[in-house]
């Protein structure tokens, strides 16, 4: 899977360490809103899955969406923080929007 792991750095709050795990090419990075929402994108480099979790502490999750078959994550807008997640042989895209209101939108 394609990513630019330094486009992440600048997007997100932080990377978390552990469970990011860089031999293993499995990445966790989270950011914070100004309403308290966590936003952590979950990705396996190797595995081509993502998966975007929306919570308000570490102990719940208020959803969570897991695609497999991705080919490549990229940032479409650093200051407004939007990501897309885009699949291998689908015509789905993950819209992401850390900073917005809707947060996480599909498309097919």
């Amino acid at each position: 899977m394609k990513v630019d792991i330094t486009q992440l750095l600048v997007v997100f709050d932080k990377i978390l360490t552990p469970p990011t795990d860089e031999e293993q090419g499995v990445y966790w990075f989270e950011s914070t809103r100004a309403d308290g929402l966590i936003i952590t994108l979950v990705f396996s480099v190797y595995e081509c899955y993502a998966s975007v979790l929306v919570g308000n502490n570490s102990d719940l999750a208020i959803a969570s969406v897991r695609m497999n078959q991705c080919s490549e994550i990229r940032v479409l807008n650093e200051k407004k923080k939007n990501l897309e997640i885009i699949h291998d042989r689908q015509s789905g895209r993950c819209f992401l929007q850390l900073t917005g209101d809707s947060i996480l939108s599909y498309d097919e």
